[in-house]
């Protein structure tokens, strides 16, 4: 049976002129039901896609996510340690830090006013917004960001301690005040946003996504059998203190499995 694919709004977001839509691709079938006959359908997961309306500021995107885009946009490849090519004029310059390893984290950053479309996944995509705090963003889960937001890296040090290294964990940080997609197998419905106060919080295995950058992260000896099985490493937790917020997905486990 042939499959037609329908494209629907899933969610959107939307702040001083910019704007985060998720498309929803669905598959149904180009013909019609035979009268009289049960035809039992086994329906291809569905695929999404983030459409990113740039109307001020600018927009930075995971590098080779972008599918196509309209509009009046430039576009350019911004490297770690700021430099790029010419084509925004220096715009963006240094939006990208350079990484402690001294690789590279490259993104493409646009100016302009259009609309960028990402590849489509069969992951699902999380929206937010920041007001001026920072965001942690865990390996693998930046998609993309609008609006007057920096993107930087964060050396985690926790996980130096973990392992008895002296190179920490370069991760994602976002700063400043605009909106944000991240990617994820876990639909958001199912996310906890935490919002800790002078709190604790100890996580046994990787379920978070993001905590702001006002939480103190570290990670710590627990003893064995206290929290599960330590999915973190034999015998340890990721623990965050402070005030701020974390994107926790305790169902993640359930939704193991290749996705892409």
């Amino acid at each position: 049976m042939e499959l037609t694919w329908k494209a629907s709004v899933e969610r959107e977001l939307e702040r001083q002129g910019t704007r985060l839509e998720v498309l929803e691709y669905s598959a149904s079938p180009m013909e019609a039901p035979l009268s009289g006959y049960h035809q039992p359908l086994s329906r291809p997961a569905r695929w999404r896609q983030l459409a990113v309306h740039v109307g001020q500021g600018s927009a930075v995107l995971e590098s080779g996510a972008l599918q196509y885009l309209r509009g009046d946009l430039e576009m350019d490849t911004v490297s770690a340690s700021g430099g790029g090519g010419g084509g925004l004029g220096g715009f963006l310059r240094g939006a990208v830090t350079a990484a402690a390893t001294g690789e590279g984290m490259y993104k493409t950053a646009f100016k302009g006013r259009g609309v960028l479309y990402t590849e489509p996944t069969r992951l699902h995509l999380l929206l937010g917004e920041l007001t001026g705090e920072d965001l942690i963003v865990d390996d693998g889960a930046f998609v993309a960001c609008v609006g007057d937001i920096t993107v930087g890296r964060h050396v985690n040090q926790g996980f130096a301690q973990m392992v008895g290294s002296g190179e920490g964990r370069v991760q994602p940080k976002l700063s400043g005040q605009g909106l944000f997609a991240l990617q994820s197998p876990v639909p958001p419905e199912e996310f906890q946003v935490l919002d800790l106060r002078g709190d604790t919080l100890k996580v046994d295995g990787n379920l978070v996504v993001a905590y702001t950058g006002g939480l103190q992260f570290s990670v710590e000896r627990s003893a064995r059998g206290l929290l599960g099985s330590g999915k973190t490493g034999e015998g340890f937790v990721q623990a965050y203190r402070g005030t701020g917020r974390v994107w926790l997905a305790p169902t993640l486990p359930l939704h193991a499995g290749p996705l892409g």
